[in-house]
Parts: structure tokens; sequence; C-alpha cells
């Protein structure tokens, strides 16, 4: 059987891993912020070019994450030294390079020219961000199977990115992401970003008994991991909960008018403390509840605490009843720390199955279906935005505008919300089959590394 000590997160992974979160998060999150507001606010991309757009950036980037998956892992560690680390190691040079090629601007006026800066920039810094962020997910159920060493490593994880990230965006939030200043402070995150995801390949550890492990072909892998009920049902809820994100952060510039003065900072404080404290609660809840549960508590009263607060901000344009009832959705919304951990059970439970840990294939096909959701939401809120008259780049937005941007903070949430609910309601991972998962995979770990010795 496997011990408590092999089982628990050394200081070393851990806070090799936890690095890996602050580029992971700091990129990724400046990116979700500026890069609409970038193309289609300031350089005001045409509404139509800029669909057309995610529609190519949907597809390029869906059919990807399979391919960079099967190739972390069939890596030859005997022959690269890692299947995992490498490529943290040497693609983070490639996402860092594509990071700044979104940033300058090819032209201010020729639609055209903007068109495909925008196409081929952002499909670029999304395949590196694959190469990169994926490998790095697949380090932490590797490095410990223990539900709550994981859970622990991966809201470390988020938390120390998250003090990063939070002050970072809290200075971008109101610069014009078309300015030499703005550039400048991207040119010293890339360098920041480049030294953490170094020191993540430095510091972090693979495991010797997944090192010879033999995934098997393309096709076949992936039509193992289709089949499996648990990862098809997390694919349900992680779609809603991307294309519930993907029009979060993105279009704040908008939500910022029913914000008010001051609405950036409140935004983030109460994502800081609110959220990664609700984060904490639901953790602590786990042993007690199980993860499920929790989702299914907490989700219920965030979806009825939101259509209540549709309702009243319909009626009553008043900026501090919005930031109160945002701060009381947060706190239940913390449930969302358990979304990658959940995934992790999906390939754990593969591996009792078919003898081999596969990370990168179920990473990549989460992505197969996570990346439409990602395109999805900005698509549809466009056409909400433009349908209700938002005036791009305008620093006033009639009275028609302001309620289709209510109807894309509160009523689309709503929808999609209770949708990813009822996958959650039907996932068949928890109570006693967790716990005999848990127990069998101890075994098969522990067996594993005999067959080493």
């Amino acid at each position: 059987m496997e011990n408590k000590t092999e089982r628990q997160l050394s200081s070393r992974n851990l806070w090799g891993y936890s690095l890996g979160a602050i580029p992971a998060g700091l990129l990724v999150f400046i990116f979700s912020l500026k890069y609409i507001e970038f193309f289609y606010d300031k350089l005001q991309l045409n509404p139509v070019f800029f669909i057309i757009g995610q529609v190519i950036y949907m597809v390029i980037n869906a059919f990807n994450d399979p391919l960079l998956g099967q190739l972390s892992d069939k890596t030859n560690r005997e022959k690269w030294g890692s299947r995992r680390i490498i490529y943290i190691k040497y693609g983070a040079p490639l996402w860092i390079f594509s990071f700044l090629l979104v940033w300058i601007p090819w032209d201010f006026e020729n639609q055209i020219i903007i068109f495909f800066h925008y196409i081929i920039s952002i499909c670029l810094f999304d395949t590196f961000f694959t190469l990169v962020v994926l490998v790095w997910m697949a380090l932490l159920p590797e490095m410990t199977s223990d539900l709550d060493e994981r859970n622990k490593g991966n809201f470390f994880a988020l938390f120390i990115g998250a003090l990063v990230v939070i002050p970072f965006l809290l200075i971008l939030g109101d610069i014009d992401p078309t300015s030499t200043k703005y550039l400048f402070l991207m040119i010293i995150v890339a360098i920041l970003s480049l030294i953490l995801l170094w020191l993540t390949a430095y510091l972090c550890k693979e495991k010797p008994e997944f090192q010879k492990d033999k995934p098997p072909p393309l096709w076949t892998a992936v039509k193992e991991t289709v089949k499996s009920k648990p990862f098809l049902i997390y694919i349900g809820y992680i779609f809603c909960n991307a294309f519930l994100g993907s029009i979060g952060l993105s279009y704040l510039f908008a939500y910022l008018f029913i914000l008010g003065e001051g609405g950036l900072l409140y935004y983030f404080v109460i994502i800081i403390i609110i959220g990664y404290s609700s984060n904490m609660i639901c953790i602590k809840l786990r042993s007690k509840w199980g993860m499920r549960r929790i989702m299914l508590r907490f989700g219920i009263i965030k979806v009825t605490g939101t259509f209540v607060l549709f309702l009243t901000v319909l009626f009553v344009d008043d900026p501090i009843i919005t930031i109160i009832g945002l701060t009381v959705l947060t706190f239940f919304g913390g449930y969302t720390i358990f979304n990658t951990p959940l995934l992790y059970l999906s390939v754990d439970k593969d591996e009792l199955e078919h003898g081999s840990r596969r990370e990168g294939m179920f990473l990549g096909i989460n992505a197969l279906f996570h990346k439409p959701a990602q395109s999805l939401g900005p698509i549809i809120a466009t056409v909400i935005l433009t349908t209700f008259g938002f005036v791009q780049g305008a620093d006033i937005q009639p009275d028609s505008a302001i309620i289709g941007i209510k109807i894309l903070m509160f009523l689309i949430p709503i929808i999609v919300s209770a949708i990813g609910l009822i996958f959650i309601y039907f996932y068949p991972l928890h109570g006693d089959i967790l716990e005999k998962l848990q127990e069998d995979l101890r075994k098969i770990h522990s067996e594993k590394r005999e067959k080493l010795k």
C-alpha cells in the first residue's frame, strides 16, 4: 500500500508547482482581461471579423490540444530526461514570445491587417500556452494520488498565483492596451514569467513509477478517453464553466458601466478575499460532504441568488447593490476550486482500467471541448452587446446597452450555471465508489514502485 509520506507533496514539489501558477495565471489572466478590449474595443475590429476570428481560433486551438497531450504522454524519458518538465523548460520562451506578439499592433486602421494580427497572435499564444500549461497541470496528479493533497496543492498554487496576478490586473485595468506604457509592462511580465517557469522546471520532480507507462497510439488513446463516463460528464460541466469564464474577465471593460466608479478595485478585492476564503472553506468541508455535494449545494444557492440579483438590478441602478450581490455570489462560487481535481479522478479511474497515466491526453481532449466554449462565450457576448447597441470605445453607453450588459453579466450565467449543475448531479465518482477508487489506486502505485526495485 502507498504510505502517507509517499502520498504527501514535498515542500520542493509544492513550491515548484506553485511558482508555475504565477506565469500560468499572469499571462492567461492578462490575455483574458485585455485581448478583447485590445482588438474589439480599442482597435475597433469589425464585429463580423471578430466573430469569424473566434471561430477559427476555436477550431485550431481545440484540435491541437489532444495532439500536444499525446506528445507529452508518449515522450521518451530515457532519451529526453522527462516527459513533462522538458516542455516547460523549452516551451516557455516560445510561449513568452507569442504573448508579446499579441500586444504589438500591426496596424491601427486597416481592418484586414488587424484581422490577421488578431487570428495569428491569439492562436499562437494559445498553442504554446497548451504546450506549457498542459504539462504543468499534469504534474500535480502524478506527484500525489491523495485527494486532499491534490486539493491543497491546487489551492496553494492558485493562491500564490493570485498574490501576484491580482495586483498586476489592478495596475493594468485602466491602462490602454495600445499604449507604450502597457507594452513596457508586458515586457516586464514576460521576463518575470520566463524566470518562474524555468524555476518550476528545476524544482519539480516527476515520480519514477510513471515513467515506464506505455500509452496507446493516438486514435486508441482518444477512443479510450471519450469512453470514460466520469470524464464525459465532467466535460459537460467544464464546458459550461469555461463558457462563463470567457465572458467574465474578458468583458470587465463592459461590466464597469454597471459597477460604477471604483468598480475595478471592488471586483478584484471580492475575487481575492471572498473567492479564496470560500475556496478554503470548500476544501475544509470536503472530508465531511465530499466534492460533489459541496458543488451542488453551493451551486444551487449561487444560481438562485444570481436570479434575485438580476431581477433587482433590472429596476434599480445602484452599483452598491450590484457589488454586495457579487460579494455573496462569489462566496458561493468557491466550489470551482474542485474543477481540476475532479478531472484528475477520471485520469485515476482510467489508470486502473488501462494501466498507464495519461494526463496529457485527458487534458487535451478536455481542451477539445473547453476551447470551443471559450470562443462561443465571446461570440454570444458580442452578439448580445451589438444587438443592444453597445458603442465600441465610448465612455457613455445608451440605456439599451446597459440592459444588454446586465443580461450578459447575470442572466446568461444563471442559465449556463444551472445546466452545469445538472452534469455534476450525475457525476459518478463520489461516496463509496470514490473511496474504493482511491484504495485501488494506492495498490497499483505500490505495485509499480515494487517493479522498479
